[in-house]
């Protein structure tokens, strides 16, 4: 026979039969679960099932503006004085940058 003091176990059970019928309200319900301790797995879920809302106009404004950053060569913005020189059936190019480009 087992000696253990088995009072824990009795007071349990006379709860459980107790509290069987009990039915909370859903407000209840959202106040208990509202102030009880959240776990880091809830709290890293909770953050990763927010949603994220982006106005669609600079969406739109920040693809244009990647796609025309990406399709123009960087030296068409680029003021350059040029001097062309005819040599023969070839032409020179001499530019400020000292570049040196067939035309």
């Amino acid at each position: 026979m087992d000696n253990r003091d088995n009072i824990g176990l009795e007071i349990k059970k006379i709860m459980e039969e107790e509290t069987q019928d009990i039915v909370l309200s859903q407000a209840a319900l959202n106040n208990i679960l509202n102030r009880r301790r959240k776990t880091l797995k809830e709290k890293i879920n909770e953050f990763l099932n927010k949603k994220i809302e982006i106005p669609l106009a600079p969406v739109i404004i920040g693809f244009a503006a990647l796609f025309v950053v990406t399709l123009i060569p960087g030296s068409a913005f680029k003021l350059q004085n040029e001097e062309i020189i005819d040599i023969g059936g070839s032409q020179v190019i001499v530019r400020e940058s000292c570049e040196v480009s067939l035309k």
